[in-house]
């Protein structure tokens, strides 16, 4: 598929492409980084995959499940990583985010694919267009990171922030 004379491939996901290639160098200086994802990332993390096997978990479809596991490993002294869609991310998991990453103000990033209607295609249930406003009026302790081009910069920031950390990366760019 071509847009505007390009390949399709050349410009979408490019956002996600290059946070999980930062992810990756940074995972390899960092042993205390875990990456667990909610059924989301296939192709794009496949590098991170081989070279980490046991530092990535695919939870499937099980949001609460990524955002406990992540709590237990951020009171292990990890550094846990939880990607998926963003309206499963904040909507599904909610209260447990509520109670221990917000409240209890754990080192733990938060990170969603999909802004507004990204996903359009799968209708409302995977649209995005108030992340902001639940996590400024519910969350009060969790950082947000929405930039509109994703740089090294954005990602040392969200890195080296020591509170929870909510990242939206664009689908599409």
């Amino acid at each position: 598929m071509y847009v505007n004379g390009l390949k399709t491939s050349l410009i979408i996901n490019n956002m996600r492409k290059e946070f999980a290639n930062y992810l990756f160098h940074e995972m390899k200086t960092n042993s205390k980084i875990m990456l667990i994802t909610a059924d989301i990332g296939y192709g794009i993390l496949d590098k991170l995959r081989i070279e980490f096997p046991d530092r990535i978990l695919n939870v499937g479809s099980s949001e609460m499940l990524m955002i406990g596991i992540a709590v237990g490993l951020s009171y292990d002294g990890y550094i846990p990583i939880c990607y998926t869609i963003s309206s499963f991310l904040l909507y599904r998991p909610f209260e447990m985010i509520r109670n221990y990453v917000n409240h209890e103000c754990l080192n733990i990033k938060l990170v969603g694919s999909g802004r507004d209607k990204d996903y359009i295609h799968d209708g409302i249930t995977h649209w995005m267009e108030d992340d902001v406003k639940i996590i400024t009026t519910c969350f009060d302790n969790i950082q947000i990171y929405k930039p509109d081009t994703f740089t090294e910069t954005d990602f040392r920031s969200f890195m080296d922030c020591s509170e929870p950390c909510y990242l939206n990366l664009k689908r599409n760019v």
